[in-house]
């Protein structure tokens, strides 16, 4: 049997490994990059930290799998009668197909986000925004009057948090003028709207406390090189970061007669995570309630692999049944806030909680002492003193 795997994020590359261990035939993992992105710390990469705790190479990954191949190469089609699927570089045979390539930016149409604001979803975006920020306080030697964090979702408040706290650290190791500003905004009545409300209180009374402006119930109308649009008033600014909206990869909108999407874009797929005959889709592109979150997509490669090999060996296959996991925020240093199943921890043991969830998250994907040094390596600054 040969597997092919499209995509190199948490669920893809968790299939594979599974797979590999089962030993139930042939694996190619499609990557459209040499490594492993842990969306989950660019924020930290983004703001000073080693690089080394956000990308992990593929061939370090798959090292001790010998019956996995990684492919580099960008899929451009699929053609399920003929199981085939095409790329950049080649056409690639299946027996069967697991699709996991990720979500997308998406700006909402407002204008001018797309050309001036700046991201975090990869380590392109991540490399041109510390290349800004660094440009503004190394060489022209002052600060912008406002920072804009564009969104108080997961990655908008640890972002906002961990820039404040870079911000004033370069701050004393180049002593330039200009005052100190961070800005989160947020278009819905509270941040980090699909948490809990008391994760909302907890967390807006920390970025407070840093010093933090939260708006909450605030539309972001347009963005140029030095202005941003807030409920129509403008605002100087050269630093906005969007960290707002995502939606389905259009893969799957290109190719929809093909799959069955819900409303959202996402793809519909029945209880053994199957969108056709042989096509499983897992992750942020599927409807599965937990869809999006890298334990959710974890979950999702284990019981696939595990369900291709009981139908290789002609066992009973049971269904899938998503499962919550604890969900975590750091909102600067030291700090954090962890909640799962109503409780939660914050401050100090909050931060402790959400750093062995990284922990156990890397030991996923990668041998526990090779796990221990990219764990380790949030500890590192990049700063250049």
């Amino acid at each position: 049997m040969h597997t092919v795997i499209v995509g190199g994020g948490f669920a893809g590359v968790k299939a594979a490994l599974e797979l590999g261990k089962k030993q139930i035939g042939k694996v190619t993992l499609i990557s459209d990059v040499p490594y492993f992105l842990h969306h989950a710390t660019l924020y930290a990469t983004a703001t000073g930290k080693d690089k080394a705790e956000s990308i992990i190479p593929l061939s370090e990954i798959f090292a001790r799998s010998p019956n996995v191949t990684v492919v580099l190469d960008s899929i451009k089609s699929v053609d399920p009668d003929r199981r085939l699927v095409s790329g950049k570089q080649k056409d690639y045979s299946y027996d069967t197909l697991i699709i996991a390539i990720g979500s997308v930016t998406t700006f909402f149409n407002i204008n001018g986000m797309a050309e001036h604001a700046y991201g975090i979803k990869s380590l392109a975006e991540v490399n041109n925004f510390t290349s800004h920020i660094n440009d503004e306080i190394t060489n022209k030697k002052h600060y912008d009057k406002n920072y804009f964090v564009i969104g108080a979702g997961p990655t908008g408040v640890e972002l906002a948090g961990a820039l404040y706290e870079y911000l004033k650290h370069m701050k004393d190791i180049h002593p330039v003028t200009g005052k100190l500003k961070v800005t989160i905004v947020e278009a819905a009545p509270r941040i980090i709207p699909r948490s809990s409300e008391t994760a909302a209180r907890v967390v807006s009374k920390r970025l407070k406390q840093l010093g933090i402006n939260v708006l909450i119930d605030h539309k972001v109308g347009g963005l140029d090189g030095d202005m941003i649009t807030i409920d129509g008033k403008q605002v100087p600014t050269e630093t906005a970061i969007w960290t707002s909206g995502v939606a389905n990869h259009p893969f799957f909108a290109e190719h929809a007669h093909y799959f069955q999407l819900a409303p959202n874009g996402r793809v519909n797929v029945d209880t053994h995570l199957m969108a056709r005959k042989d096509i499983y889709v897992l992750g942020d592109n599927n409807t599965v309630q937990f869809s999006g979150l890298a334990w959710a997509a974890f979950d999702q490669a284990v019981f696939v692999a595990e369900h291709l090999a009981r139908r290789a060996s002609k066992r009973h296959t049971p269904d899938f049944r998503p499962k919550s996991a604890p969900s975590g925020i750091p909102v600067g240093n030291d700090w954090g806030y962890v909640e799962w199943h109503g409780m939660y921890v914050s401050g100090r043991a909050g931060y402790i909680a959400r750093r062995l969830i990284e922990l156990y998250g890397y030991m996923q994907i990668v041998p526990v002492r090779t796990a221990v040094s990219v764990w380790r390596a949030h500890d590192i600054s990049e700063i250049d003193v």
